[in-house]
Parts: C-alpha cells; structure tokens; sequence
C-alpha cells in the first residue's frame, strides 16, 4: 500500500482549540500522515490518535515567544513534508523565504478582527504583505480573497457539526447563542428580546433565550447583570463558555439558533461556523444582515435582522409569525452538505492532493 502523504499544520492555536483545524484533521487522518506544531496555552490538551502534536512553550515576552514559534516551525520543516499547511502567523513570511523549496499551503479564515481600528489596520496590512509571499492561498470566501488583492487563490469553506437529528416543534420559540461574547455586542441582542418579551405578553407561553459563551471583557457579566436588573432569569439561561462534547442537550432543546453579529464591515466576509451548525442541526436562524449571512439564509431558513434591538425584536416577531412555514428536516437536508465530515471530503482532501501532486 503506498504511504500516506505527509501533511504539517502550523498555527498559532493550541491543537484542538480552532474547531476548523481540529475537523480538517479528524476527516482527513485516513488519507494523510498530520503533525500539528502550535503553541501551547495550557489549555486542556485535546487528541486525535492519529494527529502528532508537537507543542511550543509560551513562557517568554510577546517578541521572544514570537521567534521560538517561527523557530519551531522552521525545525520542524526541515524533516520533510509533502505540505506545509499554514494559518497566518506573525512573521510567517520569514519561514517562507527561509524554506524556498517546500511546498506551503497559506490558509486564510480572517483579518484583523479587533475593535480598535489603527490596531485593526496595521494587522491587516502586514498580513496581506506576509501573504504576498505565497503563490498557493486558500480562503474561506471570495470577499476575503477580495480584501488581500489576489486573483488566484482556492476556496476552502467552513463546515459544521450536527447536534441534532431531532424533528423540530416550534410551538414555543427557545433560542439558542453559542460562541465568543467577544466584540459581539450581545448585550443588544438581549436588550432585543428582552423588548420581544414585553410586547409578547402570551397567557402560558415562557420564550427561552440560552446564551452559550464567553468573552474577555466581561462581556458575560454585562449580560448577567442586565439579566438580574430586569428579574429575565426566567427566561434567559446565561450559561457560559461549553465545550463542544457539552452542547448537544441545548440543540435538542432549541428551536431556532442566534447568529448575531455586528454590522461591522470588518465581519461582513467572515462565515461563523455556528450558522452552519444551526442549520445542520435544523433550527431556523434569527441573524444579522452580513453578506455571508445573506447568502446563506433562505427565507425557509430563517430571518434577517439589522444589529440592534429593535430590529431584533422585529425578527423574533417575524419568526413567531411564521414559525408554522418552518420544517427542521428541509432545513437540515438543504444544509446537509455543510458538515464538517463533507466539506472535508469535498473540499479540503481534494485541495491537499491538488497541492501535493
């Protein structure tokens, strides 16, 4: 039987905590021989038997931890790879002219996601100056390989996990949030259904909103405060950070899934992959109006809603009135191909080969 190809991923993400490059590795680990190199946050270390992690130390300042991670990379490259599969790290362009003959893979899923925007701008500009140095990029969207400036470049889409099989009743609307609080102003989003809940005011009806999630800037104890200032514990379940293995009760219970994400232009290209996870799972979705969202979103699917209150509370009144059109089975079979398992199998095996050969 002919060897498997061998594959190097290098990331600045301990293994296991970027779900995307977790899933390229669970789905691909029969076809290719995978050793992931990245930092390690002594974080919970998560495995996958097949998948060699090779682990760099953080314990140093911001320029020397830096160096010993392009360091690393470095090292690890001379052993001899069919593929160096990159995310974008800081100084990643060295490892490129240091290693002219390997053959890499540059994949990029985001720019600069920061709020301050002279920080925002800086990240973006040396990213799409590191990623000049790569003739072979992939991204997750056309707006994103808009954004760098290229012409030739290779779309690698997210995918998704299926938390539920379940048919759906959407008798009563329970909504459900998973991901970061960060940046997200879900505080908005609350505030939203929190109106939705003052003009709703049914006899025997209790909506739930469960918020899975956590952020730096005590975004969760925003949300947790503003919950117990206006006695809404009853109905808004604030749970916190979950890992993946924990959150498929709160799909089986959910009835419709909350993509809310700011109207920044800086998101706008960025497809989360909770959408997708939603619609796997066949919960139609209340999201706000991105260009990824719009191309995704049927109105069979779900509503579209600008990044505010009022118009939050609007989609959850227009979900309530057509919640009878909504079919948790079209919804899942229409987004089926979402999974992680297929985008792997139809996207990411055949890129790895294409690039090899």
């Amino acid at each position: 039987m002919r060897n498997k190809k061998k594959v190097l991923i290098m990331a600045s993400d301990q293994f296991g905590y970027s779900t995307t490059l977790l899933k390229y590795c669970q789905y691909s680990t029969s076809i290719f021989d995978i050793t992931y190199i990245g930092w390690d946050y002594n974080l919970p270390k998560i495995e996958l038997p097949a998948v060699k992690v090779k682990y760099v130390s953080r314990e140093a300042n911001l320029l020397k931890r830096n160096v010993s991670l392009l360091k690393a990379f470095h090292e690890e490259i001379s052993l001899g790879y069919d593929l160096i599969f990159s995310t974008y790290v800081r100084g990643i362009s060295l490892i490129k002219l240091l290693n002219p003959r390997s053959n890499f893979l540059m994949y990029i899923d985001t720019f600069g996601v920061m709020s301050n925007a002279s920080k925002r701008f800086i990240y973006d500009a040396i990213l799409k100056f590191e990623v000049s140095f790569f003739s072979n990029v992939a991204v997750i969207s056309e707006g994103l390989a808009a954004r760098l400036g290229r012409k030739k470049y290779k779309m690698l889409p997210l995918g998704g996990e299926c938390f539920n099989t379940e048919i759906k009743s959407f008798e009563q609307l329970e909504l459900l949030y998973v991901g970061t609080l960060d940046n997200r102003n879900m505080i908005d989003c609350v505030k939203g259904f929190h109106k939705y809940l003052q003009k709703q005011q049914i006899e025997g009806k209790r909506t739930i909103f469960r918020i899975i999630g956590d952020g730096p800037n005590n975004e969760l104890e925003e949300i947790q405060e503003y919950v117990k200032t206006n006695n809404l514990s009853e109905n808004i379940k604030v749970l916190g950070y979950l890992p993946q293995n924990k959150l498929s009760p709160y799909f089986k219970s959910a009835n419709v899934g909350v993509c809310y994400i700011p109207m920044f232009a800086y998101y706008d290209h960025q497809t989360p992959t909770k959408l997708f996870e939603y619609l796997i799972s066949g919960l139609p979705v209340i999201a706000t109006r991105t260009s990824e969202n719009e191309k995704i979103i049927e109105p069979w699917s779900g509503v579209i809603t600008e990044d505010n209150p009022d118009s939050f509370c609007e989609g959850l009144n227009r979900l309530e009135e057509q919640k009878s059109a909504f079919d948790s089975s079209r919804i899942r079979n229409a987004y089926n191909k979402h999974t992680w398992k297929s985008v792997v199998e139809s996207h990411f095996i055949p890129l790895i080969n294409t690039s090899i050969d």
